[in-house]
């Protein structure tokens, strides 16, 4: 069974920009409210293998490890509890007049996916949309704190 969330929105920013601010995941929650801390816990900044503490409100800290990386492009990373294995997905591309085209995904499989799904999905849904909201105000932003 698999629950999924997407979501796309359009930022006014280039999309090294966007890569440099969604790049720097300890700095998620100096722009999001789904996100209280964010911690490495491997490694030195976003690589293949990459693992961090998440802690979200209402949820447990959870550990989160990249498994796929397009720097400057697409990053995915996983993290398992029991039954159910959720994969967060943050994609750039850019748009024909210079801004960037952000979409963010979440997945959950396993066993479990709909037990969980039916219990978060609308929790998910509302911290993936938070996200990409923060993501394009801090984006836009420094956009305009370079121009």
């Amino acid at each position: 069974m698999t629950t999924h969330h997407r979501t796309t929105t359009r930022i006014d920013a280039p999309v090294a920009t966007v890569w440099e601010v969604l790049s720097d995941v300890e700095r998620m929650p100096q722009w999001t409210p789904s996100m209280r801390s964010v911690r490495i816990l491997s490694g030195d900044g976003l690589a293949i293998g990459t693992a961090a503490e998440i802690r979200q409100p209402g949820m447990p800290a959870m550990t989160w490890t990249v498994d796929q990386l397009t720097p400057g492009q697409h990053f995915r990373w996983w993290a398992r509890s029991a039954g159910v294995t959720t994969y967060g997905e943050h994609a750039l591309a850019p748009t024909a007049d210079g801004g960037t085209e952000a979409t963010l995904a979440v997945e959950q499989t396993g066993p479990l996916a709909w037990l969980l799904g039916a219990l978060t999905m609308r929790r998910t849904a509302r911290y993936v949309d938070q996200e990409l909201a923060g993501l394009a105000r801090a984006s836009e932003a420094a956009a305009r704190d370079a121009g």
